[in-house]
């Protein structure tokens, strides 16, 4: 009677926990290829109307794509900056009905653009361009938007600062500070509280936004034999962290950051190819772009010890250390779509079964 239960349990375990990655379907866009080298999708982006409707933003070789989801139908293209761009990066956040896009393309339309996305799935339009003072956000890699406050955080020209914006006036930020960190790659911004990666210099950088026009340091965290130190993603109830390094066999890392004057390593994992890209992260899991393997979602409810759940390898050809393939992924939709971005210019809609206990 007991191995029995045994083994009803071990069947039964699996199942409690089982979550897929099912694909809805793929969306070709704009890319070239020289020398057998495919560019021009890059950063992608969820976006939920005020109707419910749900759209896929994507950075591609021209400017971003507004794909509706479940129906694949691109609705709207926007163009963008092209000019002197070795993988024409954009990177993609909203705020209210508008998407807020970076590039480090120069160009027409040059610096942030602002587009309305108010009148989805009819258009979508370009109402403004940010350049910045000293045209300090002309040619940018990265931003965030801390929805709760509404303020922007974008990455300057050569990454050395990241300026602070009051989106009061969503078409016309203005800026109220900067936070000067010497290099910096990706930032996070939530509930007044800053996470920066800080690329080249062997940090995560904390900071308290409560003020907007004071950015006051809280942490200053050296990650150890640090490669090219990349992105960072706080849990929700900000207790720990998660960082990548976008550089061969550094790991994807959880911290502790409860005790922001102690904060300590506890996790590490790393996916088949071997060289991580960005991860975000929502409740218990981690959604990860991670180049030639594709997308992973990892539990991390155990912080020491991270477990791959899911994964849809959105670039089948190989497995090589290489910064190709998979570029983004996001958090699940409210009808729990996952889109995934790769470089070769396609976009992958899939759908996140999450275990039923969660």
């Amino acid at each position: 009677m007991h191995r029995l239960l045994l083994l009803s349990l071990l069947v039964l375990a699996p199942l409690a926990h089982a979550q897929t990655l099912e694909v809805i379907g793929t969306v070709p866009m704009p890319a070239i290829v020289t020398d057998s080298l495919e560019t021009g999708g890059t950063d992608v982006w969820p976006y939920v109307a005020p109707d419910g409707s749900e759209y896929a933003i994507m950075g591609e070789l021209n400017g971003v794509s507004i794909v509706a989801v479940p129906s694949l139908e691109v609705v709207a293209r926007v163009p963008g900056p092209t000019e002197r761009a070795r993988a024409y990066w954009r990177d993609i956040k909203t705020y209210g009905d508008y998407a807020y896009v970076v590039t480090e393309a120069y160009g027409p339309n040059e610096g942030l653009q602002i587009i309305d996305l108010s009148n989805l799935p009819e258009s979508a339009e370009e109402v403004a361009v940010v350049r910045g003072p000293e045209d300090a956000l002309v040619s940018s890699h990265n931003l965030s938007i801390d929805t709760e406050t509404g303020h922007a955080y974008v990455l300057n020209s050569d990454g050395s600062s990241i300026l602070v914006l009051s989106l009061a006036d969503p078409v016309a930020p203005e800026v109220v500070s900067s936070i000067d960190v010497g290099d910096s790659h990706d930032v996070f911004a939530r509930n007044g509280r800053a996470y920066i990666a800080e690329g080249r210099q062997p940090f995560i950088s904390i900071w308290d936004m409560t003020d907007p026009t004071t950015p006051t340091l809280l942490s200053r965290v050296r990650v150890p034999d640090a490669g090219y130190v990349h992105n960072v993603w706080p849990t929700d109830d900000e207790q720990f962290m998660l960082t990548t390094e976008e550089t061969a066999d550094k790991t994807v890392k959880v911290w502790d950051i409860s005790d922001l004057e102690n904060p300590e390593l506890l996790g590490e994992w790393l996916g088949a190819n071997k060289i991580a890209h960005n991860v975000h992260v929502r409740g218990d899991f981690a959604f990860l772009s991670h180049y030639t393997a594709g997308i992973y979602v990892l539990d991390i409810s155990d912080p020491t010890s991270p477990v791959e759940v899911a994964h849809h390898d959105t670039y089948p050809r190989h497995d090589e250390v290489k910064m190709d393939g998979n570029w983004g992924a996001t958090l699940p939709s409210p009808s729990g779509y996952v889109y995934a971005s790769d470089q070769q210019g396609k976009l992958t809609v899939l759908r996140w079964t999450p275990p039923t206990d969660s």
